[in-house]
């Protein structure tokens, strides 16, 4: 009887060795994917600075200027070609779309405008 119980605790010993290896493995092997997956994201992030810096560099305002120049051939903006907020077209005075009828106001072709 005792070399039994001896037996089945060795053997517990032995199992419980063999589990304890196992999941120290397997833990072994995820602290590594950690670390990979931790570089990567280093990596990822001078990347990502690296492009903030370039995409500054192209965005300056001076240099999208010069291209500007140099391939739309646009002309410069004249002060009579400025207009002022009172030659805009007024408002049309009623324009409801849940009346059901025609539209008021410039839609519907009146001429009436808010005052």
């Amino acid at each position: 009887m005792i070399r039994l119980l001896a037996l089945v605790t060795v053997g517990l010993v032995l199992g419980s060795a063999i589990m304890l290896y196992r999941f120290k493995e397997e833990a072994a092997g995820i602290s590594a994917q950690i670390d990979t997956l931790r570089t990567q994201i280093a990596r990822e992030h001078e990347t990502i600075n690296v492009l903030r810096a370039e995409w500054n560099y192209l965005n300056q305002p001076s240099r999208v200027q010069s291209l500007a120049q140099r391939y739309l051939e646009m002309e410069q903006l004249a002060v009579e070609q400025v207009g002022h907020v009172s030659e805009l077209p007024m408002r049309p005075l009623d324009i409801d779309p849940y009346e059901g009828g025609r539209l008021g106001g410039f839609a519907g072709g009146s001429e009436r405008v808010i005052q």
